[in-house]
């Protein structure tokens, strides 16, 4: 058990630190730079880095695709309500817990896929467990995607949606 902690780069916990950081200070209503809200979606590296190392075939991207582009519409949806104002570069954002839930998600489940890289390689094999896992890091790194589309449109939700402010 404590090879699962130990085994682990060393930089992973740093970033941990960093994102349990971000995700508690996002709870509160601060002033955030915008450049700061369209590199969240970067995240989303971690998260392609994941899937592309299961042993899958060519649906798992059409599976990511998929989730991520409802990721990024629920992204949207959601942060209107969040945006309070713009001001230049800096953004005046409610607080809200969806960005703690979502960095966690994205941390946690690439470091699962990790050990199980290690540990139990069968599970990463399996195509259920590809489908999930794919499903939810989509849906989490496309929702940084629609957060940043959200603040670059001015606040405004998605046309296609009935999410009112």
């Amino acid at each position: 058990m404590t090879q699962l902690l130990t085994g682990a780069p060393l930089w992973v916990w740093p970033l941990l630190a960093l994102l349990v950081f971000t995700g508690l200070r996002a709870r509160q209503e601060r002033m955030a730079p915008v450049l700061l809200i369209y590199l969240m979606p970067l995240l989303g590296l971690l998260a392609l880095r994941s899937v592309a190392g299961l042993p899958a075939g060519g649906w798992v991207w059409l599976v990511f695709g998929a989730f991520y582009c409802a990721g990024v519409w629920a992204g949207q949806a959601l942060q209107a309500r969040w945006i309070l104002e713009r001001r230049g570069q800096m953004v005046r954002l409610a607080g809200e817990n969806l960005t703690l839930v979502v960095v966690m998600v994205v941390f946690w489940a690439n470091y699962a896929s990790g050990v199980l890289m290690t540990f139990a390689p069968e599970v990463l094999g399996n195509n259920v467990f590809q489908a999930c896992f794919t499903v939810l890091v989509a849906l989490a790194t496309g929702s940084f995607a629609g957060r940043a589309l959200c603040v670059w449109r001015g606040g405004k939700a998605p046309l296609y949606t009935a999410v009112s402010r």
